[in-house]
Parts: C-alpha cells; sequence; structure tokens
C-alpha cells in the first residue's frame, strides 16, 4: 500500500503510551485513484485525542479559500496506536 507519513509518530513528544492520528483515503469513485492508486493513504499523528480531533474538526470544515460549493473528497478515519520508539539521531560529528 502506498503511503504517506507525513509525521513520524515516533517523534511525537508526549508522555503518553499512544499517539492517535487521522487516516485519509480517497473514495471509490475519485479521479485522484488514477493518480495516486487505489491503495494511497495519509496519516497525521498528534499526541492526544483532544489535539486530533481538533485538527480533524478543522480538516473537515470549509476553508475560506474553498470556492463555493466545494466539498472535501477525503474520507477521515479516526485512529490510535501504540506510540513507537523515537528514531535514531546520529551524534553530532
Amino acid at each position: 500500500m502506498s503511503s504517506s507519513e507525513n509525521t513520524d509518530p515516533g517523534r511525537i513528544r508526549s508522555g503518553g503510551e499512544r499517539v492517535y492520528g487521522i487516516r485519509m483515503t480517497l473514495p471509490e469513485n475519485d479521479s485522484f485513484r488514477l493518480v495516486l492508486g487505489d491503495d494511497w493513504a495519509s496519516f497525521r499523528w498528534y499526541a492526544t485525542e483532544a489535539e486530533r480531533d481538533e485538527a480533524l474538526a478543522d480538516m473537515r470544515r470549509e476553508h475560506e479559500y474553498s470556492r463555493l460549493g466545494d466539498i472535501p473528497t477525503l474520507i477521515y478515519e479516526r485512529v490510535e496506536r501504540d506510540k513507537p520508539p523515537a528514531p535514531l539521531q546520529r551524534p553530532a560529528a
């Protein structure tokens, strides 16, 4: 499955053991599937449910730059998972 993980859940700075995310996919009849593929998905990760839910509400609203009548076609799904370990960082040379 092709995807774009735009925020690495291992980099979320929180004391919690879980991270909360939004999974975005395309509807079956969306023409962007011709470009991105039928199995495209993208994720955004947040430290708390409240942060995630606030971001989700913002994604779903009609934005000020939208044309009259434009409706977002992405499908949004709330997801959560155990927080993975932070990525290893190389020591400064």
